[in-house]
């Protein structure tokens, strides 16, 4: 009867390694969907509103580079301009 241990070692660490291969290509995949998100969050911000909080709309892609993973995972807090809803106007008018 022979011992068949080492090649379910093996088999184990290779589907680890697939497993970790894997898992890494899906948290690249959820970072750069939460950057292209955030960039384009702040690319719908008005040039007001983007020199208010300090970035020029050219830096954009620069600012959001350099942005950590829970700050990419920042959901916006703005209304969506598009909605023709009334605060939005009054925020508008506001600023």
């Amino acid at each position: 009867m022979k011992y068949h241990a080492p090649d379910r070692a093996v088999t184990r660490a290779s589907n680890s390694r697939w497993t970790n291969v894997i898992l890494r290509g899906w948290q690249n995949a959820i970072q750069n969907w939460q950057r292209r998100k955030m960039i384009a969050a702040l690319e719908a911000l008005d040039d007001r509103i983007l020199l208010d909080i300090g970035i020029d709309r050219s830096e954009i892609n620069r600012v959001v580079d350099g942005f950590s993973d829970a700050e990419l995972r920042m959901a916006p807090i703005a209304p969506d301009p598009n909605s023709h809803d009334v605060s939005y106007a009054n925020l508008r008018r506001a600023a």
